[in-house]
């Protein structure tokens, strides 16, 4: 009996080691574009979008957007900004992401990196200055997540031309 508790044990710990598995960010994907958020002259952040061909053609992965920030924030800001312009979604699902937001994301300083990227399947993942920090595997987040900066509507419209490589 003690061998079979055991044993199911350790399997179910390698289970949970393999789904924690860091994932890196591409080294190989090319910068589509670069805009820097302000707000009524403050700096916010400087945001950077990369693809596998340089391009922005359709939100899907892989895709990479970088967040340097120009400012300091605090993660409860952080999550309940992400929150505001994440869109139209049930609530449920929305409280179930910003939980694991909130419990991801650190504090942030002024010169930190937030990046988020989505992979091929549709995953996404966060690195805070290069080091991996978690992924929230719901497709359905990342592209509601890239939207805040991508979508027609979004609350940036120059910000989104300036990303997508339009001019």
């Amino acid at each position: 009996m003690y061998r079979f508790s055991a044993s199911l044990l350790l399997m179910l710990l390698s289970l949970f080691v393999a789904s924690v598995q860091a994932v890196p960010v591409p080294d190989r994907l090319h910068s589509v574009g670069h805009a820097e958020l302000r707000v009524f002259f403050m700096k916010i952040y400087r945001a950077e979008l990369y693809s596998a061909s340089g391009r922005y053609e359709k939100l899907q992965g892989p895709l990479m957007l970088r967040l340097t920030y120009r400012r300091d924030i605090s993660n409860t800001r952080l999550v309940s900004e992400t929150r505001k312009q994440i869109g139209d979604l049930p609530d449920e699902q929305l409280d179930r992401w910003m939980t694991r937001l909130a419990n991801m994301w650190p504090n942030l300083a002024e010169g930190d990196e937030l990046t988020f990227y989505m992979d091929p399947e549709g995953r996404g993942h966060f690195h805070h200055n290069g080091q991996y920090i978690g992924s929230l595997e719901d497709p359905v987040f990342a592209k509601a997540f890239l939207n805040i900066w991508l979508a027609d509507d979004s609350a940036y419209p120059k910000l989104t031309r300036k990303l997508r490589g339009e001019r």
